[in-house]
């Protein structure tokens, strides 16, 4: 790890739709929204939405490349604008090791099915 990257796990770069559902201090969901994730690791990702997200809990959706829903529960740590009508979201993720790990590996290979399938079809 170099002297800048203060991060305890490396960050991988994707551009995935991500579904996902803010909650209430009682766990009641308030809103079903769409953000684009730009990064994720073990512990988190980067999210950007054109809506303003006050840090707590949530949970992220998505769809893995066998469109099974994969889902895992996830703390907004900061929210900042990122320009016009745009933020960017920390979300801490919030379930066990394991489930981190399940989760990344779904948005990952998600991501690469994707980017494979885009390939072929313009072959």
């Amino acid at each position: 790890m170099n002297a800048t990257e203060q991060r305890k796990y490396p960050r991988v770069k994707i551009h995935n739709l991500i579904s996902y559902v803010c909650l209430d201090e009682d766990g009641m969901p308030t809103n079903r929204l769409m953000g684009s994730a730009l990064d994720i690791s073990q512990g988190g990702l980067l999210m950007e939405t054109t809506q303003q997200i006050k840090p707590g809990n949530g949970i992220l959706i998505t769809a893995d490349e066998q469109d099974r829903i994969v889902e895992i529960n996830g703390k907004a740590v900061y929210c900042r604008e990122s320009g016009p009508g745009k933020f960017y979201v920390g979300i801490s993720f919030q379930g066990t090791h394991d489930e981190n790990i399940q989760f990344v590996r779904s948005i990952v290979r998600a991501r690469h099915y994707r980017k494979k399938a885009s390939k072929s079809k313009q072959l």
